[in-house]
C-alpha cells in the first residue's frame, strides 16, 4: 500500500500542469522600410588620430575607418505578440521578433576586415508574468523580458541607446532595430494619483560571468536598478511631476575593462521631470538630471584604468503648441532646447593628471536614451557634449496625410580636440570614424527632416523622410560633406 501510494505521489508531481486561460490576443506589425544614405562619414577619406598633433595613419587601429559613404538597403520588421489572461490578475506576453535585410541570409559584411554573418533568426523579443495585486492589493509584478520605458526616454527609453547595435540588424542599420526589451522585474505601486515604479534588469552579462569561472572576467556583467515617481497633481491644467533615480553597476572587466586592476564603473542618475498644459493647445515640458558615481578612464601612462568621480548633467525644455487656425489642417509648431555636458580632457581624467580640469569625469553617458531616434545626427553622433536647437511645424494638408518639417542645430558643449576627439558612429553599429577636426569650433552642424505619413486604412501605414545634415566649423575641410538619408516605408499592425 505503501509503495502505491507513492507511486501516485510521484504520478501527479510528474503530470504537467496547465493554467486555465480566460482570454487570448494575438496582435503583431509587419514594417518593410527602404533605406538609402550618403555621407554619413561626412567626407572621410583617411582615418585621424591625435597623439600631440594629427597623425594620418589609416592603419593604425582598427577604429581608423573611412565608414559608410553610401548605403541602399531594404528591411522588413516582424513581430508577433500573444497575451493570454490565466485566472484573476495573473497574465502572460510572450512576443518574437525577425528583422532581416532583403534576402540577406548568409550573406557576409566585411566590418573591421572581420566577416560577420548576418543573423536572420527568429528571437524572442518578450517572455513575461505579470501579476495583479500580489500580496498587496496596489502591487503589480511583472517578471521576464519586457519594455522599459520613462518620461521622453531621456534617460530610459524603449530600445535605447538609440544609435548602438544589437538584435539582427546590428550589422546592417542598427539605428532602426526593434529588438527593445530587457530581462527584469518590475514592481508598481499605485496609489492614485502617484504610481512608484521599482526596476531592476540585465543590461549585459558575459559568459564567463554566467559560468561562474573564476576567471579575470568573470565580473563582465551590467545591471541596472531604480524607480520612478510619477504623481499627476489635481490642477486644471493637467500637470504630471515625475522624479527618479536610475543607476547602473558594472563589474570588474565589463566593456573592456582592464580586469584586475579595474576599480568598477558605476553610475547614479537623479532627475526631475514635469509636464503640464497651461491652455488647452499648449503643452510645456522640462526635465533635468544628473550623473554621479565612477567613470572608468584609462590611465596611458600605467596601462591601467583608474576611477574618476562623475560629475555630469543634461537637461531639457519641450513646448508643443497647436495654432487656432484652419482647424481642418491640424496645424501646430514646435520647439526643443535640449543640453548634454562634456568634458574637454575626456581623455585624460585621471587622479594624477596635472591638470586641474582633468579631476572630475563631466561627459554626460547616454545610458538608454532614445533622444532623436530617426535623425542623422543622432546616428553619428552619441548623445553627450552636446547643445541642440530643435524648431518644426507640422500639418494634414489632406485627410489620413500628415507633413511636418523640423530644423535642429547643434553646437559642442566642449571642445574637440586631442584631449576630447570626436568619434563619429556608424549605422551598421561596429564602424567608427574620428574626423578631421578644429579645436576652435563649437558648431557641429545643423539638419534639416521633412516627413510624410499616410494613413492608408486604420491598419495600414505609408511613410516618407529625407533628411540632410551639413557639418559646422567643427569640421576641417576634408570633414565637410552633407548627408543625407531617405526612408520609405509600408507598416501593418493586426
Amino acid at each position: 500500500m505503501k509503495k502505491l501510494l507513492v507511486a501516485a505521489l510521484f504520478v501527479v508531481l510528474a503530470t504537467p500542469a496547465f493554467a486555465a486561460i480566460q482570454n487570448v490576443k494575438v496582435s503583431g506589425d509587419i514594417t518593410t522600410s527602404w533605406i538609402d544614405d550618403s555621407n554619413l562619414n561626412l567626407g572621410t577619406t583617411e582615418g585621424s588620430e591625435y597623439a600631440g598633433g594629427r597623425i594620418n595613419n589609416p592603419g593604425a587601429d582598427s577604429y581608423l575607418q573611412v565608414g559608410q559613404k553610401s548605403q541602399n538597403v531594404f528591411v522588413t520588421q516582424t513581430r508577433l505578440r500573444v497575451d493570454a489572461d490565466l485566472s484573476d490578475n495573473v497574465s502572460t506576453t510572450v512576443g518574437l521578433i525577425n528583422e532581416r535585410a532583403w534576402n540577406g541570409e548568409g550573406a557576409q559584411s566585411g566590418v573591421n576586415g572581420v566577416n560577420t554573418g548576418y543573423d536572420t533568426n527568429v528571437q524572442l523579443y518578450l517572455a513575461s508574468l505579470t501579476l495583479r495585486e500580489f500580496l498587496y492589493s496596489p502591487l503589480t509584478l511583472q517578471i521576464g523580458r519586457q519594455v522599459f520605458n520613462y518620461g521622453n526616454g531621456l534617460i530610459l527609453g524603449d530600445g535605447g541607446p538609440v544609435n548602438e547595435g544589437s538584435g539582427n540588424l546590428e550589422n546592417i542599420f542598427a539605428d532602426i532595430n526593434e529588438r527593445t526589451a530587457y530581462d527584469g522585474v518590475t514592481a508598481t505601486l499605485d496609489y492614485k494619483p502617484l504610481t512608484i515604479s521599482l526596476i531592476y534588469f540585465k543590461n549585459g552579462q558575459g559568459t564567463s560571468s554566467i559560468m561562474g569561472d573564476g576567471n579575470l572576467t568573470s565580473g563582465q556583467s551590467s545591471d541596472v536598478f531604480g524607480y520612478n515617481a510619477n504623481y499627476q497633481l489635481s490642477d486644471p491644467w493637467s500637470t504630471v511631476v515625475e522624479q527618479y533615480l536610475f543607476s547602473e553597476v558594472n563589474g570588474a572587466g565589463y566593456d573592456g575593462g582592464y580586469a584586475g586592476a579595474n576599480k568598477g564603473d558605476t553610475l547614479f542618475v537623479p532627475g526631475l521631470r514635469a509636464s503640464t498644459n497651461p491652455t488647452k493647445s499648449l503643452n510645456l515640458q522640462g526635465e533635468i538630471a544628473w550623473q554621479l558615481g565612477n567613470a572608468e578612464v584609462s590611465n596611458p601612462s600605467s596601462g591601467y584604468s583608474e576611477g574618476e568621480h562623475r560629475s555630469a548633467m543634461a537637461a531639457q525644455l519641450l513646448a508643443t503648441y497647436s495654432l487656432p487656425v484652419l482647424d481642418k489642417y491640424k496645424p501646430s509648431v514646435n520647439a526643443s532646447y535640449t543640453y548634454a555636458s562634456g568634458d574637454k580632457n575626456a581623455n585624460q581624467n585621471y587622479d594624477s593628471d596635472r591638470l586641474s580640469t582633468a579631476k572630475t569625469y563631466t561627459a554626460w553617458n547616454e545610458f538608454n536614451t532614445i533622444q532623436g531616434a530617426g535623425t542623422i545626427y543622432r546616428e553619428i553622433f552619441p548623445f553627450s557634449d552636446e547643445h541642440i536647437l530643435s524648431v518644426g511645424a507640422s500639418a494634414s494638408p489632406l485627410e489620413d496625410v500628415t507633413a511636418g518639417v523640423t530644423w535642429s542645430g547643434l553646437w559642442a558643449a566642449a571642445a574637440y580636440g586631442p584631449d576630447n576627439p570626436l568619434t563619429l558612429i556608424q549605422p551598421n553599429g561596429s564602424t567608427s570614424v574620428m574626423p578631421d577636426t578644429n579645436k576652435r569650433g563649437y558648431y557641429l552642424g545643423n539638419e534639416t527632416d521633412l516627413n510624410l505619413t499616410y494613413n492608408y486604412t486604420e491598419d495600414v501605414t505609408f511613410g516618407v523622410s529625407a533628411g540632410w545634415f551639413v557639418p559646422g566649423d567643427v569640421f576641417n575641410a576634408n570633414n565637410h560633406e552633407t548627408a543625407s538619408q531617405a526612408i520609405a516605408n509600408v507598416g501593418v499592425k493586426f
